[in-house]
């Protein structure tokens, strides 16, 4: 049999596979497209959440987790899971680095700042994580004010409106443990940009630097307030803590230790350039820009990140594109910005440098407050540069489309139905011209988002969900096998290309 060239890897970002038509954006939308390919095409569907993409049980998928399981065809056991079973075994508080960062403020009289996403949502981060860095603290002998916690909230891996019993909870814990004040509160939307849209960060950074912005001597009081105003937890405005006496409960300043407990990098690495790069450009950080900082991340962000890290990665070999590099096959990897490091670092098991034969191919997202106001983002800008690029003789290609999830993280139900609109036109255009120079299309996602916008009690979903995802192979002739992961679609690239699959690839080819 001939080997097709390319074999297309598109990856509908957020496209879950939903029974349930109500409030379904993927159900609701005319995609003639999908809908075709699906009738005329071998098909099946993939677990792409839980144990099976390396989370916990029931854990909905996230793009991370799932261009991680992709592209290494095997199971990666994610950092959520590595860090909480680190607390379960008691190995969480024997981590050097953290000890080291106590021993600091100890040392020096300065103050432990604790930094990241506050909720359960397991995407970003976990409060279970915090709490143990604040028992960790105790255990230590820290003061109560010099154990300093900047709260980002979250209201989109979680349902929005929660952050006000993330917040109680902590300060229960802050209570109980006699350790830690909130210093400030802000949504995600500032503190974890991952764009370079630098105002944002800005504004958290002189809120926890400078005690700029709105203010308010409780935490609660201020989501109440932003609340009455309809702005939700993730578009909280960075809000300084003050005492009664009207000055900051705590900023930051040189030689203090901070923790940024996110263990996922992407939204992570701009509010951590900001306090480790010597040579940060993004916006003039002033003249109390804090000096000597001992900084701490749970997990590697990137190598524009400095500091230290807790959990450090482990390596993985022989990922899909490392196997096309070792045959000498040219591979594409294309998206726009917000899912750009998905499809090339993620995607590489974390490799930031290209391999030989690659190369990448970045579309900007468009620059707008949220994706419902564009839910078209840069769709036909991606679908254009690869159309042009499959001329070229690539043997393999990766191609993400964001719309799905980057609006169906709005909870706009009619933005969301435009997006796969959008993306089924799209995906229409590039799957007729892989066809037309003798290729096949992979066609599936990387998790659940906008086959739900609307939850059982009717408010808006932002969340992803644990659905499963589609996958179809236009290729006639060939059968599908069921109960297939995210990790299998790598070992089926691999067949499609008649390459040998390396061991370390664990994963099982789709076609029998």
């Amino acid at each position: 049999m001939t080997r097709p060239a390319p074999v297309a890897l598109i990856i509908l970002d957020g496209f879950g596979w939903r029974k349930e038509t109500k409030g379904n954006a993927v159900h609701l939308a005319n995609k003639p497209n999908f809908d075709r390919y699906w009738n005329q095409y071998p098909h099946t569907t993939l677990t792409a959440s839980g144990e099976a993409v390396g989370l916990p049980e029931g854990q909905m998928g996230n793009s991370e987790v799932g261009h991680l399981n992709i592209g290494a065809g095997r199971v990666v056991y994610q950092d959520l899971t590595r860090v909480s079973k680190s607390i379960r075994e008691g190995e969480f508080k024997h981590n050097q680095a953290f000890l080291n960062a106590i021993e600091h403020c100890k040392t020096t009289g300065t103050k432990l700042h604790l930094y990241g996403l506050v909720s359960d949502g397991g995407v970003h981060s976990h409060i279970s994580h915090l709490m143990e860095l604040l028992d960790l603290c105790k255990e230590q002998g820290m003061g109560q004010d010099q154990v300093l916690v900047h709260a980002f909230l979250d209201g989109r891996d979680v349902i929005p409106g929660t952050a006000r019993q993330y917040i109680a909870d902590l300060q229960k814990k802050m209570q109980q443990n006699g350790v830690g004040r909130i210093a400030t509160v802000q949504g995600r939307y500032y503190a974890m940009d991952r764009d370079k849209r630098w105002e944002r960060t800005e504004k958290a950074y002189r809120a926890m630097v400078y005690g700029e912005g709105p203010s308010s001597t409780d935490p609660l009081a201020a989501l109440e307030e932003s609340y009455r105003a309809s702005v939700t937890d993730e578009f909280v405005l960075p809000t300084v803590i003050k005492n009664e006496d009207g000055s900051p409960v705590g900023l930051i300043t040189d030689r203090d230790a901070i923790i940024m407990f996110n263990f996922r990098p992407d939204r992570a690495i701009q509010i951590s350039q900001v306090f480790t790069n010597k040579d940060f450009r993004g916006f003039d950080r002033g003249e109390k820009c804090p000096q000597d900082l001992y900084y701490v991340t749970l997990t590697k962000f990137s190598e524009t990140v400095g500091g230290f890290v807790a959990y450090k990665p482990s390596s993985l070999d022989n990922t899909l594109g490392e196997v096309l590099t070792q045959n000498k096959l040219k591979q594409l990897r294309i998206a726009e910005t917000e899912k750009f490091p998905h499809v090339t670092s993620f995607f590489s098991g974390g490799r930031e440098d290209e391999f030989e034969g690659e190369e990448r191919v970045l579309i900007q997202s468009p620059k707008v407050a949220t994706y419902d106001l564009q839910p078209e983002m840069s769709a036909q800008g991606v679908a254009d540069a690869c159309v042009a690029k499959i001329d070229e003789g690539f043997d393999f290609i990766c191609l993400n489309f964001a719309n799905a999830d980057m609006v169906g993280h709005t909870g706009s139900l009619e933005a969301a139905v435009k997006a796969v609109e959008t993306v089924d036109t799209c995906l229409g255009q590039v799957v007729e011209k892989v066809l037309s120079k003798g290729g096949v299309c992979l066609i599936t996602a990387d998790h659940g988002n906008a086959d739900m916008m609307i939850l059982p009690t009717g408010e808006a979903c932002t969340t992803h969900t644990t659905e499963p995802v589609p996958f179809i192979v236009t290729q006639e002739g060939i059968t599908l096998r069921e109960g297939g992961i995210l990790a299998d679609i790598a070992p089926t690239v691999v067949k499609l290309l008649q390459l040998a699959q390396p061991e370390e690839m664990t994963g099982k080819s789709i076609i029998l």
